[in-house]
């Protein structure tokens, strides 16, 4: 049977998103007051149940119901899997949404449909019509945004619902979904405080997706196999790792994927193997499904992978110098995105912006990724969670930087820019630490929208731009 809901943890509240507030700066500031109301919903934190999310889908007529769901969990990879799962099926022909969060320059990048952000008008108004039962079920932002979300999906005619998996899994609002499958990317130490404080207690919470009879794919590390296979049988769920049911052989331009009924070739290159797995386990979750008559093929999978929109994710922005943004926040997504930056061809030096919210421990690995690089610069985010410059001098001086001849700690994001934007052309620049970072560094680089770094920008154009605006 399936893990249900504890009850002594139903309503228990935590702080709530660190960049959701009605009166925050720029690019966390809500667009319109139906937004503002939505935002400031968060001041009731975190309170993981189900009570609540079931309550305001049956307000609005289950519209789950009418759709296939795929639902992503895991600490880190699950919003870039969920990106790729939407992409492929989107090829396939099927209407497909994208739920994933959080968001970096605006709400309504969090649901895609067909690759496009919700239009904003049909969502306001869906969320101006729940406001009476947000009352009465007292539901947190995540869950009238889940709601309205559905609704919103179901109303433009959508077939498969991609969801990203919010907190956990047994208590996230999107556990009420009727998963056709459950995808599990992979579990490390973070959002302790809510979880569990081993990475034994967060695999069982996310673990608690699992459904009797509903297909389960899993990336985890070796040593969690046998706690995931114990669930899966607990569940009742047919289980599906990775490790041994696929095989990868990499390439300098890119890579093949074998599979027990196909090989899927010319895969495009990553810059992190985290990438090509997530990858893996999307194409090996759909063709499972499709092989079970779920959904359909993609024609083209190495195409659609390479067509695949994941912004924030090792992201490309500026052109010489190369600004890279990635919303790596933990210490396991940390080291892998420092490695890859300090792997990747560089002719100039290597420096990184960093910063992140306070009860983030980012892990010591970083900082010895971090004294390998030629500068870095610190700054604190625009928002209340974030560490201070006393904070971030404080981890400088646990890893040792303080004496590192480029480590420095600015004011603001702000500042820190205006100290890489004199970068040489050869020069690379990694953004990092949190995704509100990366949010608050797109803004200070003249994005207004997401659509707008799907094609990187000249740098020197960029930043000369930046400064004419602030003269």
């Amino acid at each position: 049977m399936p893990l249900l809901p504890d009850p002594a943890r139903d309503g228990a509240s935590h702080p709530g998103e660190p960049g959701i507030g009605p009166d925050l700066a720029p690019p966390f500031a809500p667009d319109s007051e139906t937004t503002r109301w939505l935002f400031d919903l968060n001041r009731l934190g975190i309170r993981p149940g189900l009570r609540r999310i079931r309550g305001l889908l049956d307000e609005l007529g289950r519209p789950e119901q009418g759709m296939i769901s795929l639902v992503v969990a895991g600490t880190n990879g699950k919003g870039s899997t969920t990106r790729l799962l939407a992409q492929l099926l989107r090829e396939a022909g099927h209407r497909t949404a994208c739920y994933t969060s959080p968001h970096l320059l605006s709400m309504y990048e969090r649901l895609e449909i067909d690759g496009e952000p919700v239009e904003r008008g049909h969502f306001r108004g869906l969320v101006e019509g729940l406001r009476p039962a947000v009352a009465r079920h007292e539901a947190s932002w995540f869950e009238t945004l889940t709601a309205a979300s559905l609704a919103a999906a179901r109303d433009r005619g959508v077939e498969v619902f991609c969801c990203e998996a919010g907190l956990g899994g047994r208590l996230d609002a999107s556990n009420a979904l009727p998963a056709a499958a459950v995808l599990l990317t992979g579990v490390s130490l973070d959002h302790q405080a809510i979880l569990g404080e081993t990475v034994a207690a967060i695999a069982a919470e996310k673990l608690g997706l699992l459904k009797p009879g509903v297909p389960f794919f899993c990336s985890v590390a070796e040593e969690l196999k046998a706690q995931a296979f114990a669930a899966a049988v607990a569940a009742g769920c047919p289980a599906h790792f990775l490790d041994e049911l696929t095989r990868s052989e990499v390439a300098a331009d890119g890579w093949d994927l074998t599979t027990r009924r196909t090989v899927y070739r010319g895969l495009p290159p990553y810059a992190a193997p985290a990438m090509r797995r997530n990858a893996a386990l999307a194409l090996l979750a759909l063709e499972e499904l499709a092989a079970a008559g779920v959904v359909r093929p993609a024609p083209d999978p190495a195409g659609a992978l390479a067509r695949a929109f994941l912004p924030g994710r090792f992201q490309l922005v500026l052109r010489g110098p190369d600004w890279i943004l990635d919303t790596a926040h933990n210490a396991e997504a940390l080291a892998v995105s420092l490695g890859a930056f300090l792997e990747r061809p560089c002719a100039g030096r290597r420096l990184v912006l960093f910063g992140g919210m306070v009860d983030k421990d980012p892990g010591d690995e970083a900082g010895r990724l971090l004294a390998r690089m030629d500068r870095v610069v610190m700054a604190p985010v625009s928002l209340p969670r974030s560490r201070n410059p006393e904070q971030l001098k404080s981890l400088m001086d646990r890893w040792g930087l303080s004496a590192h001849h480029g480590a420095v700690v600015a004011g603001s994001v702000a500042a820190a820019v205006d100290l890489l934007a004199t970068a040489a052309r050869e020069d690379a620049v990694l953004v990092c630490g949190s995704c509100f970072l990366v949010a608050e560094a797109l803004h200070e680089l003249g994005y207004r929208s997401l659509d707008e770094t799907r094609a990187p920008r000249d740098a020197a154009a960029a930043l000369a731009a930046r400064k004419e605006g602030r003269a």
